[in-house]
């Protein structure tokens, strides 16, 4: 009986020492075409710039200014809506009514310094038809300022064009500007409250 021999032979990748260099040349071109995209077509936040007459709400106002300015966010979109229903920009009475901060004189308002709140409305020629104030001054807190919340209400058209803007004065008594012009409120000490940028609110989160 004949055995047959049984032979084993290992045979080796003919590319074998190519293959850790062809993984680290892959590994680059895929670092450097991305590196080229982002420098391309990538978008880079840019920091918005704070002028002499602006203040940023995330760290230009604190305590009881930063909780009342948040309020006052809510608040414009609010006022609107009770514009659309009541057909009338909304008074005290109104406030009171319908439970809105920061006028709504309630444990949180006497917290925040009993703000006394004063509707004014402004009628302007040109482009501008129409400005309403709503001045918050003689806060009980000695390091809290005064308040402005000025909506830009004109009409274009057949449809509504609202803006809203909320201003900050250092002094707790400062009265309501004289003219509704941005130029003598800006002379008048009141500076633009900036809102937060997505990352600064991120920041104050985490902080908190």
């Amino acid at each position: 009986m004949n055995t047959a021999a049984v032979y084993s032979q290992s045979v080796s990748p003919s590319i074998n020492r190519w293959e850790t260099g062809l993984l680290i040349l892959a590994v680059v071109a895929v670092v450097s075409f991305t590196g080229f995209y982002a420098e391309t077509y990538g978008r880079q936040e840019k920091t918005r710039e704070i002028l002499d007459w602006q203040v940023s709400a995330y760290d230009g106002l604190q305590g009881v200014d930063q909780a009342i300015y948040n309020e006052l966010l809510v608040a414009a979109d609010e006022i609107q809506w009770m514009v659309y229903f009541y057909g009338e920009w909304p008074e005290d009475d109104d406030f009171q009514n319908d439970l809105l901060p920061p006028f709504y004189r309630d444990l949180s308002w006497e917290r925040n310094g009993s703000v006394e709140w004063v509707l004014k409305n402004v009628v302007q020629e040109g482009e501008a038809q129409g400005l309403t104030l709503y001045h918050g001054a003689n806060g009980t807190h000695a390091d809290q300022g005064a308040y402005l919340l000025v909506i830009d209400h004109k009409h274009a058209g057949g449809s509504q064009v609202s803006a809203a803007n909320i201003w900050w004065h250092p002094d707790r008594f400062a009265p309501v500007p004289r003219t509704s012009k941005e130029a003598s409120i800006i002379l008048e000490g009141w500076k633009q409250v900036v809102p937060y940028r997505g990352r600064d609110e991120v920041e104050r989160l985490q902080d908190n």
